[in-house]
């Protein structure tokens, strides 16, 4: 039986283990195991993770390669349209598998929803919004880890660099102009780092400020936080998909972006009933300190407070 250990994976005759879907993996497993802790933090049930998963993995998985398609069709795939279904050889967009596993989140929440309406015995309603909160760092930690399949590819590095950290990849994957001691940006590294760097500051956020956060905050810091890293990273990009001069990534990366703050603002604005509230509060107070000026001009006590029985 042939053994062979390459840069792509590992062979034992005809299986074929593949690094690439080994990170993946590991990530989403990683993302189930954050996921089910932080669903027991937030006092929700730890089972739905799992099922979750399965099916934000199949969505998400489907949405990514969409996006991927999409982007090079042109260039790529419209000369050999039956590789769009090699997802082994790499080829996914973060933005799709977001949409992906959105839906699949929100379709799940649906169909528990509908069976506790229907009476279903032990079915406990589910917070989509919450659940969002619980599936955001999750979901950024797998990327975070899912990214080193790129590294085992040898697919997204940037424009050539001297920094020490360039790394160097091979003719098949390198662009043609370039000789083979050139070493190139690994962009897969700058943004996993930033990855697991927001899943640090989302947990400790989510921990420390959880007395000031609303249900759906911790989705908005997700939507602020990975879609900024991607729209500074496209600068290192070089083959990105483009719409006319502008990357996609970063038109899609600033939508989410503005959006996500304004909505921030918008559920902190002050309700009518809490400014009404607020006036009251004014004019009482302010009610009670003339009232005491004009007893104290007057020479009067101030009045004894109300006995308690």
């Amino acid at each position: 039986m042939n053994f062979e250990l390459t840069m792509h994976g590992l062979s034992i005759g005809a299986l074929e283990l593949r690094w690439y879907s080994v990170m993946i993996l590991s990530g989403l497993l990683a993302g189930i195991v954050l996921a089910q802790r932080e669903a027991k933090r937030l006092g929700e049930n730890p089972e739905h993770v799992v099922n979750i998963a399965v099916l934000g993995a199949v969505a998400g998985l489907i949405g990514a390669r969409t996006y991927h398609v999409i982007d090079k069709w042109n260039e790529v795939y419209v000369h050999d349209p039956v590789t769009v279904f090699f997802i082994w050889k790499g080829g996914i967009g973060i933005f799709g598998a977001v949409a992906g596993s959105a839906l699949a989140l929100a379709a799940y929440v649906w169909w528990v929803n509908r069976g506790t309406r229907a009476g279903k015995p032990g079915a406990k309603p589910m917070n989509v919004l919450r659940w969002f909160d619980i599936g955001a760092p999750a979901f950024l930690l797998g990327q975070g880890i899912g990214r080193w399949g790129n590294f085992f590819n040898q697919e997204l590095f940037g424009p050539p660099t001297d920094l020490p950290w360039g790394i160097p990849i091979d003719a098949a994957n390198r662009p043609f102009q370039y000789l083979s001691d050139t070493h190139f940006h690994p962009l897969f590294l700058y943004e996993s780092l930033l990855s697991l760097l927001g899943v640090a500051v989302i947990l400790y956020l989510a921990r420390r400020l959880a007395h000031r956060l609303r249900v759906g905050d911790l989705l908005l810091m997700y939507f602020i936080w990975y879609p900024a890293e991607r729209f500074v990273l496209e600068f290192l990009r070089t083959d990105n998909w483009r719409i006319g001069d502008v990357p996609m990534a970063q038109i899609v990366s600033t939508l989410l972006v503005v959006a996500s703050v304004l909505a921030l603002v918008w559920w902190r604005r002050p309700r009518a009933a809490d400014i009404h509230g607020a006036l009251d509060d004014y004019t009482s107070a302010r009610e009670s300190r003339s009232a005491a000026r004009r007893r104290r001009r007057r020479g009067e006590a101030a009045p004894e407070p109300p006995s308690v029985a």
